[in-house]
């Protein structure tokens, strides 16, 4: 890639209600590379856009407009139809809660429901050159959380090939089983295995998986890093970068992609 790609992470979640529609079309309004988002497989075995496993109390309203109630436990996505996820408002964060603190620009759109993978699919496929970043959304800790990544996989696949994206789509992932599981069955996807900030995988075991990038945390993305990733043949970006100064570091080092809540300050940048 000879330009370093900006990629709004969760639809660009600084800006606008993370994983929405509403999020994803302004994100491809707005001139960005692409965008980062999250599936899941729901009870009814629908792709559902949303990041935590279980719904979040900061995010989601009933259909009487109450917030969910914090401290107690929440459904997970997994257990839930598309259906009965979508009667929740993620439109807008709860005031005065640690997430709307972390995202205090965000610009609210009250009545924006969890979409389907098909829904943010259709709301960006005008925009000819955007692309999606889809993370694989699996529970490595606690496996009753999620469908198997095989399953989630396979569901992408099929979405992908039905709406024929699959061109315009990256995979990525943490849990690293779905990825393999997507080359298998599908050569032609792309892959970015993605690894934590402690981890101690790299561009060898990336390459050995079957990827053709490192999707990186920020404190690993080094010099030594990004001459591994091209000693391997992999494409190489960061995740999740905020702050200008790193943004340019990172520019600088010739990073192929940055996920970026803010992918405004990135694009002033580029």
């Amino acid at each position: 890639m000879l330009q370093t790609l900006n990629i709004a992470h969760r639809g660009g979640a600084g800006l606008w209600p993370e994983n929405t529609v509403f999020a994803f079309a302004s994100a491809a309004k707005s001139g960005f590379h692409g965008a980062e988002l999250d599936v899941q497989l729901t009870k009814d075995e629908r792709l559902a856009v949303f990041h935590d496993f279980r719904l979040k109390p900061d995010l989601c309203r009933d259909s009487a407009g109450n917030w969910l109630r914090n401290g107690k436990r929440q459904p997970a996505i997994h257990d839930l139809t598309l259906a009965e996820l979508q009667r929740f408002d993620v439109g807008r964060p709860r005031p005065h809660s640690a997430y709307a603190r972390r995202h205090p620009d965000v610009s609210a759109c009250d009545g924006e429901r969890i979409p389907s993978l098909s829904q943010v699919i259709a709301a960006v496929r005008p925009l000819e050159d955007f692309r999606l970043f889809i993370e694989l959304k699996t529970s490595l800790e606690d496996p009753s959380l999620s469908a198997e990544p095989e399953a989630v996989a396979e569901a992408v696949i099929a979405e992908l090939r039905a709406e024929a994206f699959i061109a315009r789509a990256i995979l990525v992932g943490f849990d690293w089983r779905g990825l393999t599981h997507a080359k298998r069955i599908a050569p032609e996807i792309i892959c970015w295995f993605t690894t934590k900030q402690r981890s101690r995988a790299g561009a060898t075991d990336i390459k050995a998986g079957g990827g053709e990038g490192w999707f990186c945390a920020a404190d690993r993305a080094s010099a030594d890093a990004v001459a591994a990733a091209r000693k391997a043949g992999l494409s190489f970006g960061v995740w999740t970068v905020d702050d200008p100064a790193e943004m340019k570091r990172l520019i600088a080092l010739g990073a192929d992609a940055i996920c970026t809540d803010r992918p405004d300050r990135l694009q002033a940048l580029l």
